[in-house]
């Protein structure tokens, strides 16, 4: 099994829980508080995932010392245990079962921790990618002739989707308006370097796809993913023309919200579609 089909299952299950969660009939708001939610546990469950090797580092390294060594067997049960645990950690940490998407308190805790992260990694995601991008013509033919340059693209393009996600307010009257120009500045200039990146990435898999084997399992996946993400960032710039200082948030927000049921339509393709197709 590839690892992009274990991003399909996750993605499924993902899109299962949130069904669950908001029911057929959710708002474009809720859909938003719900993937807002979802990066919030993400980041929580890498902040417990580093404490936890920090302290079976520790733990190791002390019984060591004594001359004491853990068995492998007993190590991989700690470390799978471990790594099933973490979802459960953040999703209990983050999310408050007896208030709906919406009603979650967005404003403080690591609600608001998560948001000024987020915020603030916009500069320096803009400044690396326009480094990035003009060193492409430099180096242009790696992703096409590299596969591991291609994954790494790919894997960057999502975070990016994921940090322009983090740092949208859920309302736009939750930041200043001073704070709400710089950030639809930033959120213009990170989607709008992303869907260059984005691009060149699809041309490199379908090059790939053209020249080197064919059309496979992986290669769709990347192909449909990519041409998702590429259509939502074309949406995100195009629906900025024109818009006030606070409706351009709700814009955003109907991108994103669209975007999961694309990426839902898409992962449901994959599962359903695949088998008879290879």
């Amino acid at each position: 099994t590839s690892p992009w089909q274990f991003r399909t299952c996750r993605c499924w299950a993902w899109g299962a829980l949130g069904l669950l969660v908001l029911g057929l009939g959710s708002t474009v708001e809720a859909r938003f508080a719900f993937l807002i939610r979802s990066v919030e546990v993400v980041i929580t469950a890498g902040l417990f995932l580093i404490a936890g090797v920090a302290f079976a580092g520790i733990t190791v390294g002390l019984f060591s010392v004594l001359g004491v060594e853990i068995s492998e067997v007993m190590m991989r049960l700690l470390v799978a245990g471990g790594f099933g645990l973490l979802p459960i950690l953040a999703l209990a940490t983050v999310y408050d079962p007896t208030r709906g998407p919406l009603e979650q308190d967005f404003s403080q805790g690591l609600s608001r921790f998560v948001h000024t992260l987020m915020r603030l990694m916009l500069v320096p995601t803009l400044v690396v990618l326009a480094i990035y991008i003009v060193f492409i013509p430099m180096n242009f033919m790696e992703p096409f002739r590299h596969r591991d340059v291609l994954l790494v693209y790919n894997v960057m393009l999502f975070a990016v989707m994921g940090l322009l996600m983090g740092a949208l307010p859920v309302q736009a009257g939750e930041v200043s308006e001073r704070v709400r120009v710089w950030l639809r500045r930033g959120v213009v200039a990170v989607g709008g370097l992303a869907l260059l990146v984005s691009v060149y990435a699809l041309a490199a898999i379908v090059y790939r796809t053209v020249t080197m084997g064919g059309i496979t399992i992986n290669r769709m996946t990347v192909i449909g993913w990519n041409s998702i993400n590429i259509t939502l960032l074309g949406m995100l710039l195009y629906r900025q023309a024109g818009r006030d200082d606070t409706a351009w948030v709700d814009e955003v927000q109907r991108v994103f919200a669209l975007g999961t049921n694309a990426y839902l339509l898409w992962t449901l393709f994959l599962l359903l579609g695949i088998p008879l197709l290879f």
